[in-house]
């Protein structure tokens, strides 16, 4: 507009409406609308509402992370040099991002700015017109009743060249072309565009919108679905966090998802569970056109119609990893790279993809969509594969690591490249299936992960390599007999030893049956079979497997034959949990050092077997030296093996877990602290080895008295487990059990007494009731019954698990002599003072004379029994033993040492042997002043002692 308030052509096609006495709306096929001089001159006249406008919704929705592009958007509209000028701005990105949204919270903000702000549905010409007509009816309405659409948008137009000031939003415009004339012929004002295409705007700056950021992402969910600020510390915020992450931090989906959850009260977690059956979910205030899957839907469509090319690369990396994919591995898909460049360039323009140099990425959500998608268009004459691209996905890999010709498989590093694809691939097979041509590439990476000892990693793979043996062999075939035996590998590494166990004893029986007991594959298959017993808790039966194994390979191999070291090994492993701690260690001696002098100081196996020796003589109390050999271990380890192998952080987890045992607390948690930080950043936050780490750190922070730390790392170590491995792992279980114990000493006795029943209740569910988590888990709740006062339900529990314990191990088992041992304790709190001393004659009958590291607080219990029966004399005896093997586990200024020492006194006085009594005392008020301090309460209690005994 000039200053006269003439109208001027501004380009090269525009025409001046008053030159025609009308409006011309100009694009590239001219399309003009003739208004009377009457009807142009109402469009001057005609005023409206100051800061007026149709926004599709208010700026009270959620809006979180999109800070800097809000500011981008203010900043690139701003008057420059206090002149204000017509500008256009796109902002783009895929279907979800939140375009619409930015675009809302943009007007709102800035609605005094405009003297008018407008919506227009732009996905369409027809629809640009519906919307501006509405506008004619909204500012004009008598005469807009009477004319047709093409007057109404005729007269809104010119309306718009005599009113400057305003905003127009054009939301998802699909071709630049229907909004080119607009753009070109409406001026002062300011044209702001949202659409999925990233390229061809000539006439508009393009701002990029990717997905939130997690944090953003997590705050989102979490206002949409609970409607309160997020609370970043708690538990559930982790799963907020976890969900979010799953649904790509899109916006459409975390809004999707928060009003479904808010409008059905369901979990976050079994959303996450359910996550693929909800993408076409839409809770009440949700537009179903507006679901994830029919908003994408509508753009595959557009791709579909376009390029061939496209849309099959596209359903291919459905089935890849969504991390980046190399653009070399879709070669195979395309006849040459000319194609292939423009078909990604067409689904990048529509930001279905990302091109990142030479990766493609592509949003995990998207994925889920296409799989479950495979004609949005409605386009194909007959029904297409239900898996459609995961052939071709298959093909790709199958290209890259067996290349046509070739007369060997692909390097190692092609291997690496395409193994996260193979495990996106395995872990997303339809239902019924033939997976049988991804057979080789499975078989390839798995055998490659267990070369590198990473069978956890594998665990997917083999299990989609039974699937397909499922369909096409016998079960004792020598390639499928191999594959359950690899798989029951990859199980007992990942923690499922239970679903291990049968694996294991049926593929012993066939190989037995058509091999013989000293075949190679057999004994091997006896060695895990002895291991996974262990991770069960039977260390009898593993005892009596490995030694066969262990003969079997010495016959056959010799004494220090690489294999039968290892079965040695294992088996002072079984040594040291019955009771034997020190046949374990002699064993173990001799095995590090045939090891070291066989394959070399520094092996892997020879590492491994001294950090079993480490453990070892713990069992035998001797834990100075077993710190100083743990502390080798792992300078060994980071200097063989480096700082961030696996090996290295599980030795590092278990010094500090020897710390934590030796009272060394700072420096248990400063370990501890590093090494869940070093296995979040190396294997990530949801490996089981990261999981342990997070355990061993809550308990050094209940050994500093940190337990509402501890509580809190231990609730975000459950929600983690649950959310990634299954709410019936047993690293899930295990967690929660840990968790319990936390919350009893945290003084949140009545929550552990209902996550400790629960815990009950599933592991029998999921493990049965004679299973050794089972009954650690009722032995568990028996202590957390005690705690809470429920004394005879303790007792009952604790007797039950005696009971199960004698049946299945014997009654002199050291795992029955420890339900025996807390069996007494419950006594002791209910004053069965009888019981206790039954309990104790029984234990200490059974038991070597050793100190026992776990064992050691039965003989204080035992002493404090007799004493309140009247026994002086037994009760000092036992305290003397009970000193004894205190001070030789934990050392003389051990503050339970002090304690028992105390006691000690008391029955020496009650017994009349006051001088011992005096004696004992002024040597235990030295040392607790040196030790505790002087103002210590129990200081000061030997001192008030002391001075009431006349001292």
């Amino acid at each position: 507009m000039t200053p006269s308030g003439a109208h001027h052509a501004s380009g090269a096609r525009s025409i001046a409406a008053d030159a025609l006495s009308g409006f011309a709306n100009t694009g590239d096929h001219v399309s003009v609308t003739v208004l009377t001089q009457q009807d142009l001159h109402s469009a001057k006249e005609v005023g409206a509402p100051p800061h007026s406008g149709n926004l599709p919704y208010s700026s009270d929705r959620a809006f979180v992370g999109r800070g800097a592009q809000l500011a981008t958007l203010c900043e690139l509209f701003r008057p420059h040099e206090g002149v204000e000028q017509t500008r256009s701005q796109v902002v783009h990105g895929m279907g979800g991002i939140g375009k619409s949204t930015l675009a809302v919270h943009y007007a709102h903000r800035n609605r005094e700015h405009y003297s008018l702000t407008w919506w227009i549905d732009a996905d369409s010409p027809a629809r640009i017109d519906a919307s501006l007509a509405a506008l004619t009816a909204y500012l004009h309405p008598q005469w807009a009743a009477g004319v047709g659409v093409k007057a109404r948008v005729a007269w809104a137009s010119a309306w718009l060249q005599w009113h400057p000031g305003w905003l127009l939003i054009f939301d998802n415009v699909d071709e630049p072309r229907d909004v080119e004339p607009y753009l070109g012929g409406l001026t002062g004002g300011h044209h702001l565009i949202t659409s999925r295409r990233a390229h061809g705007w000539s006439s508009a700056r393009a701002v990029g919108l990717d997905v939130l950021d997690d944090t953003s992402a997590a705050d989102l969910l979490w206002e949409l679905a609970c409607g309160e600020p997020p609370d970043r510390r708690g538990p559930r915020y982790a799963d907020a966090r976890a969900l979010a992450t799953a649904l790509g931090n899109l916006p459409l989906a975390l809004h999707q998802a928060g009003a479904y959850l808010r409008q059905t009260g369901a979990t976050l977690i079994s959303f996450y569970n359910d996550l693929g059956l909800m993408l076409d979910e839409a809770a009440s205030g949700i537009d179903p056109e507006r679901t994830i899957a029919r908003v994408w839907n509508v753009t595959l469509a557009a791709v579909e119609e376009q390029s061939d090319a496209a849309i099959t690369l596209l359903y291919a990396l459905a089935w890849l990893s969504p991390d980046g994919c190399p653009r070399g591995l879709l070669a195979p898909l395309c006849p040459d790279g000319r194609t292939l460049n423009k078909a990604l360039g067409v689904l990048a323009t529509y930001n279905l993809v990302h091109l990142t140099g030479p990766a493609v990425r592509v949003h995990r959500l998207l994925q889920i969509t296409l799989r479950r998608t495979p004609d949005p268009a409605g386009l194909s004459l007959t029904p297409l594969p239900s898996a459609r691209g995961r052939a071709e996905a298959t093909l790709v890999l199958r290209h890259a690591l067996y290349p046509e010709g070739a007369a060997t498989p692909a390097p190692e590093a092609t291997w690496e490249l395409c193994l996260p694809h193979l495990l996106v691939l395995v872990s997303t097979v339809p239902d019924g299936y033939d997976d049988a041509p991804a057979l080789p590439l499975y078989l390839g990476a798995a055998e490659r992960l267990h070369e590198s000892r990473l069978d956890d990693k594998a665990l997917p793979l083999w299990e989609g390599i039974m699937r397909v043996y499922e369909r096409t062999s016998p079960p004792d075939t020598p390639e499928v007999l191999h594959a359950r035996h690899r798989m029951a590998g990859a199980l007992m590494e990942s923690g499922e030893s239970h679903r291990a166990l049968g694996l294991l004893e049926g593929v012993v029986a066939d190989r037995t049956r058509l091999l013989g007991a000293d075949h190679p594959d057999t004994v091997e298959s006896l060695h895990d079979l002895g291991c996974c017993r262990i991770y069960e808790g039977d260390a009898q039966s593993a005892e009596t497997v490995l030694a066969s194994a262990a003969h079997a390979r010495e016959r056959a191999l010799g004494r220090s034959h690489p294999l039968t070291l290892k079965s040695r090994g294992y088996l002072a492993v079984c040594y040291a949990t019955q009771r034997r701690p020190h046949e374990a260690v002699s064993l173990l001696e001799q095995v590090a050092a045939e090891s070291a002098d066989v394959l070399g100081p520094d092996h892997l196996d020879t590492l491994e077997y001294r950090a079993y020796l480490a453990g070892s003589l713990l069992v035998t109390s001797r834990l100075d030296e077993a710190v100083r050999l743990q502390e080798a271990v792992v300078a060994d380890c980071a200097r063989v093996l480096g700082d961030d192998d696996p090996h290295t952080l599980s030795a590092r987890t278990d010094l500090g877990g020897y710390y934590a045992m030796a009272r060394r607390t700072r420096e248990a948690i400063a370990l501890q602290e590093r090494s869940v930080r070093d296995h979040e950043r190396v294997l990530g936050p949801v490996h089981p080895a990261t999981f342990t780490s997070r355990i061993q750190l809550a308990h050094a922070y209940r050994g500093e008295g940190r337990e509402e730390a501890a509580v809190a790392l231990l609730e975000v170590a459950v929600a983690d487990c649950a959310r990634h491995l299954g709410t019936d792992h047993s690293h899930t279980l295990n967690a929660r059990g840990k968790l319990a114990n936390c919350l009893v000493t945290a003084d949140r006795v009545a929550e552990a007494v209902v996550l400790g029943e629960g815990l009950v209740a599933d592991y029998e569910r999921v493990l049965g009731a004679d299973h050794h988590e089972s009954l650690e888990a009722r032995r568990s709740l028996a202590g957390i019954y005690r705690e809470a006062g429920r004394l005879e339900e303790a007792i009952s529990l604790h007797e039950q698990v005696v009971a199960h314990r004698t049946r299945l191990l014997g009654a002199n088992d050291l795992f029955t002599l420890m339900a025996e041992t807390d069996l007494a304790f419950a006594c002791f709190d209910a004053e069965r003072f009888d019981d206790v001393v039954a309990i104790g004659e029984s234990v200490t009958a059974a038991l070597d004379g050793g100190a026992h590291l776990v064992t050691s607080y039965f003989h204080y219990v035992l002493a404090a029994s007799y004493a309140a029966l009247g026994n002086l004399d037994g009760a000092i005896a036992k305290s003397v033993q009970a000193l004894a093997d205190f001070e030789h586990i934990w050392g003389a200024d051990h503050p339970d040492v002090l304690v028992l020492r105390r006691f000690l006194s008391d029955c020496y006085w009650a017994a009349g042997q006051e001088g011992k009594a005096v004696e004992l005392g002024e040597q235990l008020l030295a040392d607790s002043e040196r030790v505790l301090g002087p103002d210590h309460p129990d200081t000061v209690q030997v001192r008030e002692d002391l001075r009431e005994r006349g001292v």
